[in-house]
């Protein structure tokens, strides 16, 4: 994705496919109109819910296995935000996506950041 902001990430317990079952089920769950919960942690953190409705979903967050630049044996997650609409979308990911995963599935569902990758 060109022009994208990339994240890395250790690999965790859940596969590139539930990661992307996860993000799918959060945009539906954004969806819902009852998901108040839902609501008050983006409006805790300060994202609109109008901005969130021009945002193409599909493309706005995408996540790959990829290895590590340094050590080229290391698994690494790949996080690849849209560029447009980046800094709301890089808020959503880690404000809000990141850590309902991890909530949903256990802390070492995703690894930590990990900086300084190309």
């Amino acid at each position: 994705m060109s022009g994208a902001e990339n994240l890395f990430y250790a690999r965790g317990e859940l596969s590139v496919g539930q990661i992307e079952a996860e993000i799918v089920r959060f945009w539906q769950d954004l969806d819902e109109s009852s998901n108040i919960a839902l609501e008050a942690k983006q409006s805790a953190v300060g994202l609109d819910r109008g901005a969130l409705a021009s945002i193409d979903r599909e493309n706005a967050i995408t996540v790959r296995a990829s290895t590590s630049g340094v050590d080229p044996t290391t698994a690494v997650l790949l996080v690849s935000l849209a560029p447009s609409a980046n800094l709301i979308i890089k808020d959503l990911w880690e404000k809000v996506v990141l850590p309902r995963i991890r909530q949903r599935s256990g802390a070492d569902a995703i690894g930590e950041e990990k900086r300084g990758q190309d």
